[in-house]
Order: C-alpha cells, then sequence, then structure tokens
C-alpha cells in the first residue's frame, strides 16, 4: 500500500489541540500531527517530536501532558503491531524497557499510559501512522546528519591547527604565521 499520499495533518479536538499550543514554539513548522486511539496524539515537528496525553484512556481525565523529544535526545521509534492494534514508541537512553509495553498493559506495561506512546487502530489509522513514523525516522536522521557535518568540519580545523603547530615547532613557520592562519580557521 502506497503511503506517499495519506494525510498526516488531522484535528486533535479541542483538548489536544490547545495542549499542543501551549507546548510548541513559535516558528516551529508541523510535519505530522495525528491522533491516537485513546486521548493521545504523535506530533513531529522540525524541532522535535511530541507525545501528547489528554483523554481519559490516556489517564488524563482533568489535566493534559505532553512529552517532547528533542531530536538528539531520541535513540530510536518503534513500531510494533498486533492483529488490530499499533503501538509507536519513543526511545531514548532512558527507555530500556521496550517490547513490554501493551495495549492491555497495566501500569508502567500500558501503551495506553506510558509517556513516550502512541496506540492507534491499524484498519483506520495504520496507513497514516505508517507514514507519519517514516517522516519522523527521516526528520530525525537528516537533523543528525546535519549536526555530524558540523562536528566533522570544527575537528578538521582542530587537525590543521595541530599540524599547523607541529611546522611550527619544527621552524617551517613563523609564530605569526601559525596565528594567521589559527585566525583564519578558527574564523570559518
Amino acid at each position: 500500500m502506497a503511503t506517499d499520499n495519506v494525510n498526516v495533518i488531522e484535528p486533535l479536538g479541542n483538548r489536544g489541540e490547545a495542549l499542543l499550543k501551549t507546548n510548541t514554539v513559535d516558528g516551529e513548522t508541523i510535519l505530522v500531527k495525528l491522533k491516537g486511539s485513546f486521548g493521545e496524539a504523535f506530533v513531529v515537528t522540525d524541532r522535535r517530536i511530541y507525545i501528547l496525553k489528554y483523554g481519559f484512556m490516556a489517564g488524563r481525565t482533568f489535566r493534559g501532558q505532553c512529552t517532547a523529544y528533542r531530536f538528539n535526545q531520541i535513540t530510536g521509534l518503534e513500531s510494533r503491531k498486533t492483529l488490530v492494534t499499533g503501538i509507536l514508541e519513543v526511545l531514548t537512553a532512558t527507555d530500556r524497557d521496550t517490547g513490554s509495553k501493551t495495549l492491555w498493559g497495566v501500569g508502567k506495561k500500558s501503551a495506553v499510559r506510558a509517556d513516550n506512546t502512541i496506540a492507534y487502530s491499524l484498519m483506520f489509522q495504520g496507513a497514516s501512522f505508517q507514514r507519519g513514523f517514516s517522516i519522523a525516522r527521516e526528520t530525525i536522521q537528516e537533523a543528525v546528519s546535519a549536526n555530524t557535518v558540523y562536528a566533522v568540519g570544527h575537528e578538521s580545523a582542530a587537525d590543521e591547527i595541530g599540524k599547523l603547530a607541529l611546522l611550527r615547532d619544527k621552524g617551517t613557520l613563523t609564530e605569526e604565521e601559525f596565528q594567521a592562519k589559527k585566525r583564519q580557521l578558527l574564523g570559518r
């Protein structure tokens, strides 16, 4: 089934929209906004992923909860499917109990009530969540790649300065030449 043309932006209802609005930052672009089955939502922006819980079944009868994950905090996204339901889980370094949360679980094993999971209907929402999951993974990968390129650039400048220092110590470069080249490299 092709999921490229599937709608991944849907209304969350009054409580969900209000909770999202109070937690997002001005200028954030929403890429994915999907409502789960039990008063919960999965939202991906250009800056982070949000898991919203605002329904009775999600354990938030009177007050909603929003858990935000910066892309550099996320170690993985997990998608598990049963016969009729799916569970999407955001993993971080502190989440070590993946796979044990289920739709029918109780307490810490409840996928509906856990802060980092969303339960959804495979029949009615499967294609949307599959596409949203793909967009989330692509966005995280792009963000991580952008940070890696930045770090590598700084690492190579440091390597060049180290090589120049060796040339200075050997007497090939004067102190003034070394300092000028160092300023140039750091000014990039």
